[in-house]
């Protein structure tokens, strides 16, 4: 009786999933994907940029410059505390509750700072061959504000959502959810436990559906 129950609630969730997706204005079915057997979506890099620009916006001491998406990583140009860094980094890890964020950043490629490439190789040659990193940490540290840390692989990046906007921190003051991301070429996959929290997240990040119906965007 329990596995039948089961079996009925994940069922209910997928329709649910499947009618969503299928509900999509025309404009917004070039911005997400469903893929129902791998429980995730896909939102397109220009969706993900405008979001990251937003969320960032409100970080102290820190000014995203430009933006690039490649198939692999974004190429970013920022501003620390007057330091011009660029960084190749993708999302790995999004968490969202108490109307705060807390993102991970895989840093695979380069971590440079653009008015001095001389001492960028001399650190990335440090963090290669494993020599130098707890110099290399405390750099990070005078450098860095305290809502972003940087230990050479992963930049963690926590602070308080914006009060407007798509992910206004009111939609997480008395709920949480915690994603994991993949970066692929056509977009950023998110996947999380819960397909609702999800859904609903989406709901909010991409506006109300309308009553017109669009083309499908689930993958097989």
């Amino acid at each position: 009786m329990e596995a039948r129950t089961m079996a009925g609630q994940w069922t209910g969730l997928l329709e649910g999933a499947l009618a969503w997706a299928t509900a999509l204005p025309g404009p917004l079915a070039n911005e997400v994907a469903v893929d129902v057997a791998g429980r995730r979506v896909r939102l397109s890099h220009a969706r993900v940029e405008a979001l990251s620009r937003q969320v960032l916006k409100g970080v102290k001491g820190l000014e995203l410059r430009s933006w690039a998406s490649g198939p692999t990583v974004y190429d970013l140009r920022l501003s620390v505390r007057g330091w011009k860094l660029r960084v190749e980094t993708t999302p790995v890890r999004v968490e969202l509750a108490e109307g705060r964020y807390t993102l991970w950043l895989s840093t695979p490629g380069r971590v440079e700072l653009e008015e001095s490439p001389g001492a960028s190789s001399l650190l990335m040659g440090a963090l290669r061959t494993g020599a130098g990193r707890a110099a290399l940490k405390a750099l990070a540290q005078k450098l860095l504000p305290p809502t972003i840390q940087w230990d050479g692989a992963l930049l963690r990046v926590e602070g308080r959502l914006p009060k407007d906007g798509a992910l206004a921190s009111r939609l997480f003051e008395s709920s949480s959810l915690t994603l994991t991301a993949e970066h692929a070429p056509e977009g950023l996959w998110l996947a999380a436990e819960a397909w609702p929290g999800l859904l609903d997240l989406l709901q909010a990040v991409l506006g109300p559906v309308g009553p017109d119906a669009a083309r499908r965007t689930t993958t097989p």
